[in-house]
């Protein structure tokens, strides 16, 4: 057993423990004294039953003398202590205190009580089937209906599931709803480079501030990241853009910084009016047409690097994607493979849970912390590592970037870094925490029992401390 980290204050408490358990070997036994002398009286009574004294010595009473009052001397710590520096100057581990066979029991314990914890949070065949058939099964709906796929023309058409979730966004919001949330929704960093006379408006040029791409250069549009910048320019009259050439850049706009709010929360209403508004397009020549971008799309501008087909950076092939209908909608209908994904998974956990025995709120497969639902969250990373590697290769298979699957990578980042934790950092410290918890519950039971064992020793006697 490797030799432990201990406290100055522990290494005394071992040290005088180490003393007193070689003083008390050393000190002569009485168990022997009275075993001789037991056998000493047995022989003389039956040496006198020998000679005829029988009858005597069964009528012999026996007359205790009275005891005296017990006087019980307990020494202070710092006294045992000096005696024990005396007999050990050097320090003292528990490996000078216990035996090998000691230690050896104990290392087994302990390793026990790993192997109990480790079993506890241990995935059965049907904890690994549940993901794995989630994860398969998601896949497939992605591959079958999700993505993109090249029309006759060989132009990208967007599969089942983007013309489903298009179609509902258009019933919810036709074109003249759209006008009048465009009405209700002037924000400033609506702004373009150029006003309808082809005069510039900014203070200094933005690459992608145009009808067509200034969606996807405009934080305040970000679906997300647009309830920060957005409201930000709503209270300054400004326009915050990250070009596709990776410059971040605050200013105003000739005509647009009159659009200010009065006070934060008409600015995030404004905000989330002006998304709505723009999530199937606008209806004016202005937009083009387009959407609203992906969540956080506009931060791939950054990413001035990497070669992909024919284009040479991130940045555009995000524009490039964004162009081809990888807007907000599509994101929706991506997203629908990983929410079968969670459903399967969350839903199966809570019937097996339940069907284990465990209570209800034990069972429900809710919840952010991966530490408290350990079973749930290693079940929702296999699921989700299955449906992302069938995405990868759907990706490679068709060669075409536009069926990347945004929300499953980003579902299976979260997981992958939740696992991680779990596996590094979590586990660990909670594997010591049972542990040590078994441990002291035992130490306290063997408190209780030297407390009882004192109390009865000590019953009437005076206790004296030196």
């Amino acid at each position: 057993m490797p030799k432990h980290s201990l406290s100055e204050n522990e290494k005394d408490i071992i040290k005088v423990l180490k003393s007193e358990l070689d003083y008390a070997k050393d000190t002569p036994s009485l168990a022997d004294t009275k075993n001789v002398l037991d056998a000493n009286i047995s022989d003389s009574e039956e040496l006198l039953r020998s000679i005829g004294y029988g009858d005597e010595l069964n009528q012999l009473e026996v007359t205790a003398e009275p005891q005296k009052q017990k006087v019980i001397t307990v020494r202070s710590f710092d006294d045992l202590l000096s005696d024990a520096n005396e007999r050990y100057p050097q320090d003292i581990s528990f490996e000078d205190v216990l035996t090998n066979a000691e230690l050896a029991a104990n290392t087994e314990y302990i390793q026990q009580l790993n192997a109990e914890f480790n079993a506890i949070h241990k995935l059965d065949k049907i904890d690994v089937l549940i993901p794995v058939v989630a994860g398969i099964f998601s896949g497939a709906v992605d591959c079958i209906f999700g993505g993109f796929v090249r029309g006759a023309d060989g132009r990208n058409v967007p599969g089942t599931m983007t013309e489903f979730v298009n179609n509902l966004f258009d019933k919810a919001l036709p074109a003249d709803r759209i006008k009048k949330l465009e009405g209700l929704s002037k924000v400033p960093y609506d702004a373009l480079n150029y006003d309808n006379k082809g005069n510039v408006i900014v203070e200094e040029i933005v690459d992608g501030l145009s009808p067509l791409f200034h969606h996807q250069v405009s934080l305040g549009h970000d679906p997300i990241l647009g309830f920060i910048f957005g409201v930000l320019d709503m209270m300054r009259g400004t326009v915050t853009t990250l070009d596709f050439k990776g410059k971040f850049l605050i200013q105003a706009a000739e005509g647009f910084n009159d659009r200010e709010a009065q006070n934060i929360f008409q600015a995030i209403a404004k905000v989330f009016l002006h998304m709505l508004s723009d999530v199937n397009g606008s209806s004016s020549a202005k937009n083009g047409g387009m959407g609203l971008p992906v969540p956080f799309m506009e931060l791939f501008n950054k990413l001035q690097f990497g070669k992909v087909g024919d284009n040479d950076t991130i940045s555009e092939l995000t524009k490039s994607m964004f162009y081809q209908g990888y807007d907000f909608r599509h994101f929706c209908s991506m997203s629908i493979p990983v929410m079968i994904t969670e459903v399967i998974v969350r839903v199966s956990y809570f019937a097996k849970r339940l069907h284990e025995g465990y209570s209800f709120s034990e069972a429900v497969p809710i919840g952010i912390s991966h530490a408290k639902k350990p079973k749930l969250g290693t079940m929702l990373f296999i699921a989700h590592s299955a449906s992302t590697a069938i995405n990868a290769g759907k990706i490679a298979f068709t060669n075409n970037p536009l069926n990347i699957n945004y929300p499953q990578w980003l579902a299976f980042t979260r997981y992958s870094l939740r696992q991680l934790k779990w596996v590094l950092s979590e586990k660990p410290a909670l594997r010591d925490k049972y542990v040590m918890g078994v441990i002291n519950g035992e130490w306290d039971e063997l408190s209780e029992s030297i407390d009882s064992l004192w109390d009865e020793y000590s019953n009437g006697a005076i206790i004296v401390y030196v």
